[in-house]
């Protein structure tokens, strides 16, 4: 779908879903992005904060259990809570992947920004694949490199799907922030629906889609006295009963 389309269609997901997506959105974001250690100091007329040791890593497998959580959401599946914490049990394999992925974007960043910001959309796809079963046997760098190969042509698509949201994040300081309330919510769904579907084309691409998640062939069915063809829903025979 468009990205109007893939736009539209969040926003009609998450009506009467909003606080159920909101509050593991929330715990997530505060638990992935803990410091602890600094300092405000106030000197020369500026405020300056200093020092920290940023905890996000030894956090990540939160992010996993949220890629998990919001991916069973938009396609309409059980998901609850709890799930965030659904993979503490896998926490070391997540832990060193997560450390990976952080130290090569630093060092992409360091060259340039922007080389920073194209390897950090790259590895966008970690998190979903951390959490998919099917890639349970993928080594710490495969994971990385697996990410990597999935998003190849689609990182300018995603790019350009969050910057479409500024519009509405600096809508929100007029409401002194009380809009992102929704605003979180519908951009967390559209993303999530996004990296899904494109993991879910190149796993249909590859013959690596599960056996669940294939639709069933629709076949006709015909009555075994008359060879009648019997309408969809009905149990008896139009022409014999």
């Amino acid at each position: 779908m468009s990205r109007a389309e893939l736009k539209q269609w969040a926003k009609e997901k998450i009506k009467g879903h909003i606080w159920e997506i909101l509050i593991p959105l929330i715990v997530a974001g505060i638990l992935t992005n803990l410091t602890i250690g600094q300092k405000a100091v106030y000197t020369e007329g500026e405020l300056k904060v200093t020092g920290g040791v940023n905890l996000s890593v030894f956090f990540y497998f939160v992010q996993v259990g949220l890629a998990y959580f919001m991916v069973q959401f938009v396609k309409g599946k059980e998901h609850e809570f709890k799930d965030l914490f659904r993979f503490i049990s896998d926490y070391v394999r997540i832990f060193v992947v997560g450390l990976l992925s952080i130290i090569f974007t630093i060092l992409w960043a360091l060259l340039l920004i922007v080389p920073g910001i194209i390897k950090a959309i790259a590895y966008s796809m970690i998190p979903l694949l951390l959490a998919d079963d099917k890639y349970k046997d993928l080594g710490y760098m495969e994971v990385l490199k697996k990410s990597e190969e999935i998003m190849n042509g689609h990182k300018m698509d995603y790019f350009i799907l969050g910057l479409s949201y500024i519009g509405w994040h600096l809508l929100a300081i007029l409401t002194l922030g009380l809009l992102e309330i929704w605003i979180i919510p519908y951009q967390s769904t559209a993303t999530y629906k996004f990296l899904s579907d494109i993991k879910d084309n190149y796993e249909k691409t590859n013959g690596l889609s599960s056996e669940e998640e294939k639709v069933p062939e629709k076949k006709d069915n015909f009555c075994p006295n008359c060879g009648t063809q019997i309408p969809e829903g009905s149990e008896n025979c139009p022409n014999c009963g």
